[in-house]
């Protein structure tokens, strides 16, 4: 299990930086418009987070896995 949490770690810590400068070479360098498509990640924690807490909330407090 820690394996897989150090792989979805890397993954993220690989593809963040990625994106950045994909997007940033879109916009002919602009490195101001690829940190802005990076704050895509947190932005999605968040809502995950707030969708999880709803779900629970709606089953009563209880954990369907």
């Amino acid at each position: 299990m820690f394996a897989l949490l150090a792989l979805g770690g890397d993954i993220g810590s690989s593809s963040g930086p990625t994106l950045v400068g994909i997007v940033s070479n879109a916009f002919s360098g602009n490195l101001k418009v690829g940190i802005l498509a990076a704050t895509i990640f947190p932005i999605l924690l968040l809502v995950g987070a707030f969708l999880c807490k709803k779900i629970m909330l709606r089953n009563g407090g209880k954990r369907n896995i």
